[in-house]
C-alpha cells in the first residue's frame, strides 16, 4: 500500500482565488497533522503514514487541465484525482472536462466543485455515466471537507491500483497454471501413449520365448533332462508373469484412452457376474455374497464392468482364509449429490498406515506367495472412476475385512466424454 500512496491533486478552475484557498487547505501541513491525529484517535491507528501534504497542481480551463494530466501520464506520474469546477468560462464546462480527463485516464478521482451548474445533476451523471469515481462537492465549502475527500479519494485511488494489480498478479498465475496444466496433460498422453506402445511391443517376443520354451520342455526327455525341464518351467513362469505385467500396463492405457459411452448401468447385475467368474476359476471354494438390488450407475458400461470385477475379484481374493467367507454389496444413503457405493468384504484386511501404497500401480500389501495378483486391479480402477469424476477410497483393520467405497457424479457433472481426470481425494485399497 505505501509503494501506492500518491499525494498528487489537480485543481481546475477559472478563479485564482480558489487555487490559493486549495492550496491553504491541502498544503498546510499543521491542518492536515491535525486530521491525521483525530483519525488515528477514532481507529487507534498511527498518524504517520498520512502527516505529510498533498502535492497540488493547478489548471484554470479544462484544455490546459486535460494536456497536463496527458503528461502527467505519460511520465508515469498520473495525479490520483482532481478538483473540477462546473463553470469555467469561455472554455469546457466542467462536464465536457471530465469527460476528456477520463479518456487520458480512466482512474482518476473527480470532484466537480460548484455552487451551482447549467444542467440539471441527473442529466450530469447521466452524461458521465461514471458513479463510483465521481462526487459533487457544493460551493462554499468547508476546509474539513476539502482535506476529508482529498484524503479519501486519494487512498481510493491507491487501493483501486492495489487492488488491478492484484487482479493483474492473479491472472497471470492462472494463465501460468494453464499453460503448466496443458503441458502435464501433453506429458501424460505421451506417457500413455509410450506405455501403451511398449506393452504391445512386448507380447511378440514374450510370445516367441513361451512358445519355444514350450516346444523345447516337450522335446527333452529322460530323467538325466529333469533339470532343464526346471528351468524351463521357471522360464515360462517368469513369462506368463511378464505376460501379466504386460496386459496390466496395456488395461492402464487403454483406461484412458478409450472414449467414455455414457448410459445407465446396472451395478448389481456386474457383481452378479463377477461373482459367477470368480466361482468358475475358484470352483473349491463357496463365497456368500449379499447384493442389494436397485443399484445403478450412469457410466461407461464396459470400464464400470471393470471395476466391479476387481473390486469383487479382489473381495473373494482376500476372503481365502475367512471361516464363511461373505462380500457385501450395496450403496449408502447420498449425503450429496453422488451416490457412495461400496463393496465389503470380512476378509484379512489391511493396515491403513500403509494406505499410501492403496491404489499404486503394482502396489502389494502381501507378499505374492500369500496371495495372487500384480497389483494393477484397483489401479486401473481408481482411473475409470477418476474419469467419471468421481472417486474411490477405502477402509479397512487387519483381520476385520475391508471396504472400497466409490462415487460416481451426474453425467452433468462429469464433464465430455472422456475428459474426467479428477484424482481420488481419500485413495485406499489393496489390489
Amino acid at each position: 500500500m505505501t509503494q501506492l500512496l500518491n499525494r498528487r491533486i489537480l485543481l481546475i478552475d477559472d478563479m485564482p482565488s480558489i487555487h490559493e484557498d486549495f492550496r491553504k487547505i491541502l498544503a498546510d501541513r499543521p491542518a492536515a497533522s491535525a486530521l491525521d491525529d483525530a483519525e488515528a484517535v477514532l481507529f487507534d491507528e498511527h498518524a504517520t503514514v498520512f502527516s505529510q501534504g498533498f502535492e497540488l497542481d493547478s489548471a484554470f480551463q479544462g484544455r490546459e487541465g486535460v494536456a497536463k494530466v496527458k503528461a502527467s501520464i505519460e511520465a508515469e506520474q498520473p495525479y490520483a484525482m482532481a478538483f473540477v469546477d462546473m463553470r469555467m468560462p469561455p472554455g469546457w464546462d466542467g462536464v465536457e472536462t471530465i469527460e476528456r480527463l477520463w479518456r487520458v485516464d480512466p482512474q482518476m478521482q473527480i470532484v466537480i466543485c460548484t455552487a451551482y451548474a447549467d444542467h440539471p445533476w441527473e442529466e450530469v451523471l447521466a452524461r458521465l455515466e461514471v458513479a463510483d469515481r465521481l462526487l459533487i462537492l457544493k460551493k462554499p465549502f468547508d476546509m474539513i471537507e476539502v482535506s476529508q475527500l482529498a484524503r479519501t479519494l486519494t487512498a481510493k485511488w491507491a487501493l483501486a491500483r492495489q487492488s488491478a494489480a492484484q487482479v493483474d498478479s492473479l491472472e497471470a498465475t492462472v494463465l501460468d497454471l494453464k499453460t503448466t496444466e496443458a503441458a502435464l496433460r501433453q506429458s501424460n498422453r505421451e506417457l500413455e501413449a509410450f506405455s501403451y506402445s511398449i506393452a504391445h511391443d512386448l507380447r511378440s517376443p514374450l510370445n516367441s520365448i513361451d512358445g519355444f520354451s514350450h516346444l523345447l520342455q516337450k522335446a527333452v526327455g529322460g530323467d538325466a533332462a529333469e533339470r532343464s525341464r526346471h528351468y524351463l518351467s521357471r522360464i515360462r513362469e517368469g513369462v506368463r508373469q511378464m505376460g501379466e505385467l504386460t496386459d496390466g500396463l496395456l488395461s492402464l492405457a487403454q483406461v484412458s484412452r478409450a472414449p467414455l459411452k455414457i448410459e445407465t448401468v446396472d451395478l448389481a447385475a456386474l457383481a452378479e457376474r463377477a461373482r459367477h467368474d470368480c466361482q468358475k476359476r475358484d470352483t473349491a471354494r463357496h463365497v456368500t455374497m449379499h447384493v442389494e438390488p436397485d443399484l445403478t450407475a450412469v457410466g461407461d458400461p464396459l470400464l464400470l464392468r471393470q471395476v466391479m470385477d476387481n473390486l469383487i475379484a479382489n473381495a473373494w481374493k482376500f476372503t481365502a482364509h475367512a471361516a464363511t467367507p461373505e462380500i457385501w454389496v450395496g450403496k449408502l444413503q447420498p449425503a450429496d449429490e453422488s451416490t457412495v457405493y461400496f463393496v465389503r468384504d470380512n476378509g484379512v484386511g489391511f493396515d491403513m498406515n500403509y494406505a499410501d501404497k492403496l491404489f499404486g500401480t503394482f502396489q502389494r500389501l502381501h507378499a505374492p506367495g500369500e496371495y495372487a495378483g500384480l497389483g494393477i486391479g484397483l489401479a486401473v480402477s481408481q482411473r475409470i472412476i477418476a474419469r467419471h469424476a468421481g472417486r474411490i477410497w477405502a477402509e479397512g483393520a487387519v483381520g476385520q475385512g475391508a471396504t472400497f467405497f466409490f462415487t460416481i457424479p451426474s453425467p452433468s457433472r462429469q464433464g465430455p466424454p472422456g475428459a474426467g481426470h479428477s484424482e481420488a481425494p481419500h485413495p485406499r485399497s489393496a489390489s
